[in-house]
């Protein structure tokens, strides 16, 4: 298969992934986590845009680049593939910090300040690490969140009082979603 049509699959496929966590939160998860239906309604609302900006322009061409090369490390384990050239892998650097910086679910977004950011966003960002850990046959996003996203993202946050919150709604759904593959 070419990495084109790998792409759109695979992006397809992790997008409609996260819609799915996205709809077991709100139907089965929804009174674990005291959400209201309008709480539902916007949560469901926000998903439907996942990852939008990786058909954009500016992300396309190196978000198959970078799609590969996860493909190439990943799944077929070949570890000394690399970017065809230091202009793709510059190409794939700033379409990453564009995307990080259209997308909600992503704390970069902050780009350098600081962040508020609400349920919604926790939200979408577990259902997010929940399709990546489906997709790799990882179970539960558990140890990602706890060793790389935790550690990585705490600097973004606006305070320590909104840290807590997010992670505490984030650590919510995550155990919800332990419970469910059990």
């Amino acid at each position: 298969m070419n990495k084109v049509d790998y792409y759109f699959i695979r992006t397809t496929e992790h997008i409609h992934r996260v819609q799915k966590n996205m709809l077991t939160v709100v139907t089965e998860f929804k009174s674990g986590l005291n959400l209201s239906d309008e709480n539902c309604r916007q949560l469901m609302l926000n998903v439907m845009n996942h990852d939008r900006s990786k058909y954009s322009k500016q992300q396309f061409i190196p978000y198959i680049e970078l799609t590969e090369y996860y493909r190439q490390r990943k799944e077929l384990k070949n570890l000394e593939y690399d970017y065809p050239s230091k202009e793709i892998k510059d190409s794939v650097d700033k379409a990453v910090l564009h995307h990080y910086n259209n997308e909600n679910h992503h704390p970069e977004i902050a780009n350098g300040g600081l962040l508020k950011w609400d349920i919604y966003n926790a939200i979408e960002t577990v259902c997010d690490l929940q399709a990546m850990a489906q997709e790799f046959n990882e179970g539960v996003c558990r140890n990602y969140y706890e060793n790389v996203w935790k550690p990585k993202q705490a600097k973004h946050f606006y305070d320590d009082f909104n840290w807590i919150q997010v992670t505490t709604i984030m650590n919510a759904v995550i155990e919800l979603f332990e419970e469910k593959l059990k």
